[in-house]
């Protein structure tokens, strides 16, 4: 009888406890979090406390707006080094479609129909930060502007824009959290600026794929030891039940 009362009670607790063992953290859903107010210096804070590691970047860079010389498009370590890079020739308010996309060994990049990929980059992820920046200040006057942007299908429409002012440069960012590779996103980009253009990284757009810190997984002898615990709960209830 009391092993039996014992069971009644121990066996609710296991089956909990296997059952959070054996599902995934990762099942939960991604989301789009507008990050207000969120800066550079909030980002690299997240780097060097380890809440968010890097593995790559792609970016797109108003560079010197040519098909020679800097340049405009790149897949790049966390460091900034581009392991690819292209050339691409903006033109002032008009829109052109991006992709990204990671299988988890391969990145592909493209703007307007120009590619890079690299296998520079292996492992999953679970974030990125999707970074703007409009040029201001004592620089030439410049915007950006992320419309039409979907990942994996889903669509966020209020999209990502950053307007430079004569008071200075505009950064903003927005988070695509609890992600799982492989994964597609794209988009529109759209580059606006005067006579006056832009250079370099004055004004452009990165995504920064990483991961963040996740709850301990258990471990496979843990989990084949609650499930012959729970087995053998069951087999001696059913024999005393008899």
């Amino acid at each position: 009888m009391f092993i039996m009362k014992s069971l009644k009670y121990a066996l609710p607790i296991l089956l909990a406890t296997l059952g959070n063992a054996v599902l995934p953290t990762a099942a939960q859903a991604f989301s789009f979090t507008p990050l207000t107010s969120f800066t550079d210096s909030d980002f690299q804070n997240e780097v060097s406390s380890g809440a968010f590691t890097e593995l790559f970047v792609t970016e797109s860079r108003i560079g010197n707006n040519a098909n020679n010389g800097d340049r405009e498009l790149g897949i790049n370590t966390a460091t900034g080094a581009p392991v690819a890079q292209g050339q691409y020739k903006w033109l002032s308010g008009t829109a052109s479609d991006f992709l990204l996309q990671y299988d988890g060994s391969k990145v592909t990049y493209s703007v307007d129909g120009i590619a890079l990929s690299s296998m520079a980059f292996t492992g999953d992820v679970s974030k990125i930060f999707i970074r703007t920046r409009g040029s201001g200040g004592n620089k030439p006057l410049g915007s950006v502007a992320l419309t039409n942007l979907f990942f994996n299908g889903q669509a966020y429409t209020p999209g990502l824009t950053s307007n430079g002012t004569n008071s200075g440069a505009d950064v903003d960012y927005l988070a695509i959290t609890d992600i799982t590779s492989p994964f597609t996103l794209t988009g529109k980009s759209t580059f606006t600026f005067g006579n006056a253009t832009p250079s370099g990284s004055q004004l452009a757009y990165q995504f920064k794929v990483g991961t963040t810190p996740s709850e301990a997984v258990p471990e496979p002898a843990t989990i084949l030891g609650l499930a012959m615990v729970f087995g053998l709960g069951t087999g001696l209830k059913r024999k005393l039940a008899a």
